[in-house]
């Protein structure tokens, strides 16, 4: 799972970024065979048209999708599908300045339709079906902030009725949450999807709402996007819910003791690794290795009060068989340093070399674990370290210096600590639900 590409595979626009023209004139005074040693001295330096080929303009995701172990049926889909395309056909085509006068206000509005109709089509394409869930969340938030603007200028529409529908909303999800109950047969199934109905009920009594100053209008379509989001959280949690206990055998009983046993037993062991964490660096040498440590120990450190605070018993398990492939990882990259594996790369073979090494873990541990659908909470996490190190790599150019790339080396090998850790962690999380 790589977006690297062959460097002679005729990407001219690439090359025009890259700098090739500069590159061969730097080489021929420079009078090296590498082009990975120019600028010499005792500072390394990389060419940048050296490193994988990204392309810095497509949107990147993350290479592990997250996903729920339920189905989502067509129907539900395509209610949003309808909810999205009726929102968006109050709106007067093509919304221009007759209708709103004010630029500013307008593209506002527009480009908030713009996003919701991107939003269709990411569904459509979308690698997993919770995914698709939340694309197509943000595109009925993007077309209820459109409509919203719109009602005002059309019919006067202000944000009272919207509160009051917002506040409705808000209890029945607060209901939902009082009287679900923690079905299931399989423990672990049941905790990944109990987390997601905890998840989706949480947001939707916690949306923040702050009206902008600037304009009245745009306040009102902010608390008609708050109020479709609010509705939104709750029907798919609904929708989740009622998937997962169809799918159930009729004599399915309550998960709730062993998930509230596991996440005490899982809370504990974490305390335990906690207070045995490696000491913190006497000194600040910013070194991707030393970036990399520094991170993972910080969280080590705050997440066992996320813990202690979890929204319900499933999302606590979940959260700490991702704090548990945490500790691990921060021991993994403690043992790399402690034997000067981590050195800052000098040349662009070895940044390549380090970004395939993540890719290949990430793909490694989704197919090693026995339950890789816990074992995926943790590899997206990774997935996303991945991305936002490509995405950071795009960022440079020419002839830089190789401290320049440290975060995306940080970033790097960070996910390849979290996702070879993902398989114990995933089997001491098991084990707890299963009372072992």
């Amino acid at each position: 799972m790589t977006d690297e590409a062959s460097e002679t595979g005729g990407k001219s626009p690439r090359l025009t970024r890259r700098g090739v023209l500069a590159l061969a004139g730097t080489s021929a005074i420079a009078g090296c065979s590498s082009i990975d040693s120019l600028g010499g001295g005792s500072k390394a330096t990389i060419n940048t048209y050296n490193l994988p080929d990204i392309s810095r303009d497509e949107e990147r995701e993350s290479p592990v999708p997250p996903s729920v172990p339920v189905t989502i049926t067509s129907g539900h889909f395509d209610a949003t599908r309808e909810r999205v395309r009726s929102l968006l056909a109050t709106l007067p085509t093509p919304l221009g300045p007759e209708e709103i006068p004010n630029g500013h206000i307008r593209k506002h509005l527009t480009d908030a339709a713009s996003d919701a109709t991107q939003g269709l089509g990411d569904a459509r394409t979308a690698r997993t079906g919770l995914m698709a869930l939340r694309s197509l969340r943000r595109a009925r938030e993007n077309a209820r902030y459109a409509a919203t603007g719109w009602g005002v200028v059309d019919r006067g529409l202000t944000a009272a009725p919207l509160r009051d529908e917002y506040n409705r909303t808000v209890s029945g999800a607060r209901e939902t949450r009082q009287e679900h109950e923690y079905v299931g047969a399989d423990p672990v199934r049941a905790a990944l999807v109990h987390a997601r109905i905890e998840a989706g009920l949480e947001r939707a009594t916690d949306t923040d709402v702050r009206p902008r100053e600037e304009s009245a209008l745009l306040s009102v379509a902010e608390w008609g996007e708050t109020a479709e989001a609010a509705q939104v959280y709750l029907s798919d949690a609904r929708h989740i819910r009622a998937q997962f206990t169809a799918s159930l055998p009729p004599d399915a009983g309550s998960v709730r003791q062993p998930l509230t046993a596991a996440a005490k037993a899982l809370l504990a062991d974490i305390r335990d690794q906690q207070s045995t964490l490696a000491p913190e660096p006497n000194t600040d040498d910013r070194t991707p290795g030393w970036m990399v440590f520094d991170e993972l120990r910080r969280e080590a450190q705050s997440g066992i009060s996320r813990l202690a605070y979890a929204i319900g018993p499933a999302s606590a398990v979940v959260d700490a068989n991702s704090q548990l492939a945490r500790l691990r990882a921060l021991d993994r990259i403690q043992t790399r340093r402690e034997a000067e594996e981590l050195a800052r790369p000098s040349d662009a073979k070895t940044v390549r070399d380090i970004r395939q090494t993540a890719y290949d873990a990430l793909t490694a541990a989704l197919g090693s674990s026995s339950r890789s659908a816990l074992a995926r909470t943790v590899l997206v996490d990774a997935g996303h370290k991945v991305m936002a190190a490509d995405r950071e790599l795009t960022h440079h150019q020419g002839e830089i210096a190789a401290s320049t790339l440290d975060r995306s080396v940080a970033d790097y090998w960070y996910a390849t600590a979290l996702a070879r850790s993902a398989s114990a962690a995933t089997q001491q999380t098991v084990q707890a639900l299963e009372g072992d």
